[in-house]
């Protein structure tokens, strides 16, 4: 199983809501209150991605909740059936949320298909770095929650990818987390976690400080995970897409595609699951693409 779809990962998010594990297919979601309304409630999946091992089960159990008014989730590219499906259990929300780059890893050559660019800038970056994969990655806690806490400052991180520091360090011990860190004088300036389930990878989340962005020791951490990966035995690795919530064509998506050779969907879906409890929550909203609706600003 992925590490997304695991408990105790779950457990992790509860800046988004209360982990609930779903009884017939295993899948966890958050289940959050509704501003302003007294003991009613809604759910999203863990962030960044839902993964359903088992559709005909999940949709089962969609089928059996009667208490909460809807579920919105990110599918899993690595878990995602066909639309066809998607739109049987997301019948009430489904869209193509943004473009995520994927690794085909050939094993016997990582670094093959990287961006020649992204070669050069990982070759010169070595020259100023130490990379290192770390066997026990909670050993690297207090760094990984410093770095973060660092890009957290820089972007105005909020909302779901905004990690409370014990979630992070949480996060570090759970079963196929693998931890690069670049290191510069002695000090850790760079880090990128990944989450490894067999043959299948997601890159899950990286930070540098103000030292590692003039050395740009990211590239010298990838240049070494992706072999580290293939070495695991890791043929597709999610890369993910840009920030945020919307697909644009910003640095990270240019940092990310640098290092990939394919693509694919994340697939936005949404379910109602209390109809009229729904239609009165939206009343007067003005939603867009937005779900649930209730969730979006009051139209003027």
């Amino acid at each position: 199983m992925s590490l997304y779809g695991r408990p105790d990962y779950a457990r992790t998010c509860r800046h988004l809501g209360v982990p609930r594990t779903l009884p017939r297919s295993g899948v966890n979601v958050l289940v959050r209150p509704i501003a302003g309304e007294a003991e009613t409630f809604d759910a999203c999946a863990p962030y960044p991605l839902l993964h359903v091992p088992d559709w005909r089960a999940f949709a089962a159990d969609l089928e059996a909740i009667d208490d909460l008014v809807s579920l919105v989730a990110v599918v899993d590219p690595a878990c995602a059936p066909g639309r066809d499906v998607l739109a049987t259990v997301f019948r009430d929300r489904l869209l193509a949320f943004k473009p995520h780059h994927l690794v085909r890893l050939d094993p016997s050559a990582p670094l093959a298909h990287v961006h020649p660019e992204h070669r050069r800038r990982a070759r010169r970056a070595a020259e100023r770095v130490e990379v290192e994969v770390v066997e026990s990655a909670c050993a690297h806690a207090f760094d990984w929650v410093r770095l973060y806490g660092g890009l957290r400052a820089r972007h105005g991180i909020r909302g779901a990818a905004d990690f409370p520091e014990a979630a992070l360090a949480a996060q570090l011990e759970l079963p196929g987390m693998m931890l690069v860190r670049a290191v510069q004088d002695g000090r850790t300036i760079s880090i990128a976690t990944w989450c490894v389930s067999g043959e299948r990878a997601h890159y899950h989340l990286g930070a540098s400080d103000e030292q590692g962005y003039a050395a740009q020791a990211a590239y010298a951490v990838f240049a070494v995970s992706l072999p580290a990966l293939a070495a695991r035995g890791v043929t597709w690795i999610d890369l993910g897409g840009a920030a945020g919530g919307v697909a644009v064509e910003d640095g990270l998506a240019r940092f990310k595609r640098g290092w990939a050779n394919d693509v694919a969907d994340a697939w936005l879906g949404g379910r109602v699951l209390a109809p009229q409890h729904y239609a009165r929550l939206v009343h007067g909203r003005a939603s867009g693409t937005w779900f649930p609706a209730y969730r979006a600003a009051v139209a003027a």
